[in-house]
């Protein structure tokens, strides 16, 4: 049995599975993939690139992974690059370096990059307000202004969790139409007081890209982006373009891996619609964060982080970048997760290391930013973590049970629930006062435990009583909650 958690920040859950932890659901899993390799790791008896290599395919007999393409980069120099499994499992396509993957939410690191690019052009203030260029919001949300919107602290209902929203209609859908979805809703706080992933607030960017560029959102991209980048490879392509080596998506259903569906790109948008290879990527990164075309000041904008009204310092850049620490090394990236795919695009600029992850499985029960972490290790020349299963004496229960709710940077849910059950801690996340089903953990020892099924996501806890916090390692950030009384 498997249970796959809300994502924090990536694009589009699975259609079964909405933000709202109810929706998501256990799965049973059919039965073993068979595992194959497209490309050699690289030097043979190389220590590096065979770590990483069983690494993968460990991930790809949890997730089940069909497909998984990785590349790393060290500099200029590619130490990795090799697709594992395959991009298509009906007609047993294998999985290359060349095959084109949906991004999802990587797409919104992209936004950010044009947004800013039109500011330090003077084109766009970051404090201009969202009416300025876009019409039909209400008044609240034409007041929010464009620095909100980068950084999810605009308030913003996200369309997809909206009921009712048709996240899974094959019929084409207007920008307008999605717009119409929230532009009128009333915001779930004000503007700079929390942090909220949402994906309406860059729905909004690309809108707003488009009316001061004069040109499509998809059309800015290919001039200002993939072509100065060399990003071959790279588009905003809807499903009735025949486009050569492109991915299948695919989704865990009750019996297995099910074909996920098909969806109009203007349902992703400027939010999570772009498809890319991991060698674009590559060449996305050194055309950000090189010296490539990217102006000093354009990536000084990018990477700017401001702080809420509270003075709280935030995870998450101007430049759609989440900024975070990884075993004492620094990391800027954003993960992604649409339709049956997810990814992982990962750069330490203090080792100028690059590590690009996609894959062709939406809900895996390993997330493939926890893939990507235990790669980061192997490149890095850090230890994996030894998992153990420590003994959880009656003494603890008090210290860890109970119902937690997260602060001012919080994701899909509003808390976490921990319980004991079987003599072992379990969490269920809540969202608008429900509990979802009930995550087993395993303990590490020094209040410290492990999912059961993503020993990736940690959970910390400190102090005692009305004092009592939990830390949860997620999604390659740092959530923190409070013990209600």
């Amino acid at each position: 049995m498997r249970y796959v958690p809300p994502a924090p920040w990536t694009a589009f859950p699975a259609p079964e599975a909405s933000s709202t932890v109810s929706r998501r659901g256990l799965f049973g899993l059919s039965g073993a993939l068979m595992l194959s390799s497209a490309m050699p790791a690289g030097a043979q008896g190389d220590p590096v690139g065979d770590t990483i290599a069983d690494v993968v395919q460990r991930a790809m007999e949890q997730g089940p992974f069909p497909g998984v393409v990785v590349a790393v980069q060290k500099g200029e120099r590619t130490l990795y690059r090799r697709g594992f499994g395959h991009i298509d499992l009906e007609n047993g396509v294998m999985a290359t370096p060349e095959a084109i993957f949906p991004i999802g939410s990587v797409t919104k690191t992209m936004t950010g990059l044009s947004i800013m690019q039109l500011v330090s052009q003077g084109k766009i203030g970051l404090d201009d307000p969202a009416g300025k260029y876009v019409d039909g919001l209400s008044a609240a949300v034409a007041a929010i202004r464009i620095r909100n919107l980068l950084d999810h602290t605009s308030g913003l209902v996200g369309y997809l969790d909206i009921p009712g929203f048709p996240r899974t209609s094959q019929d084409p859908i207007t920008r307008q139409q999605v717009v119409g979805w929230f532009a009128n809703r009333p915001l779930q706080f004000e503007p700079g007081t929390r942090w909220s992933y949402t994906n309406s607030g860059i729905y909004l960017l690309g809108l707003i890209i488009e009316k001061v560029s004069g040109l499509s959102y998809e059309r800015y991209l290919h001039d200002h982006i993939f072509v100065p980048f060399g990003m071959a490879n790279s588009s905003v392509t809807g499903w009735a373009t025949i486009l050569p080596r492109r991915a299948r998506g695919y989704m865990m259903g009750r019996n297995g891996i099910e074909n996920a569906q098909r969806y109009d790109p203007l349902i992703a948008f400027s939010a999570g619609a772009v498809l890319s290879t991991v060698d674009d990527m590559l060449k996305y990164r050194r055309g950000v964060f090189g010296d490539g075309p990217t102006p000093p000041a354009v990536r000084q904008l990018i990477l700017q982080r401001d702080r809420l009204k509270s003075g709280t310092l935030l995870p998450y850049a101007l430049g759609c970048l989440a900024e975070t620490e990884f075993e004492g090394h620094r990391k800027i990236g954003h993960p992604g997760d649409i339709f049956g795919f997810s990814s992982q695009y990962s750069y330490y600029p203090d080792d100028d290391v690059t590590i690009v992850v996609l894959a062709n499985l939406q809900n895996a029960a390993v997330s493939i930013v926890s893939l990507e972490q235990k790669i980061a290790r192997a490149v890095l020349g850090i230890a994996q973590p030894v998992i153990v299963d420590a003994r959880l004496v009656n003494e603890d229960v008090g210290r860890f049970a109970g119902d937690y709710a997260l602060g001012e940077i919080r994701f899909a849910v509003d808390g976490m629930r921990f319980v004991v059950k079987d003599g072992a801690l379990h969490l269920s996340f809540i969202a608008g006062g429900e509990a979802g089903p009930a995550i087993p953990l395993r303990y590490q020892g020094n209040g410290v435990f492990v999912s059961r099924f993503d020993d990736e996501h940690r959970f910390r806890f400190d102090g005692r009583g009305r004092r009592r916090k939990v830390f949860m390692s997620y999604y390659g950030s740092t959530f923190e909650a409070t013990a209600g009384p």
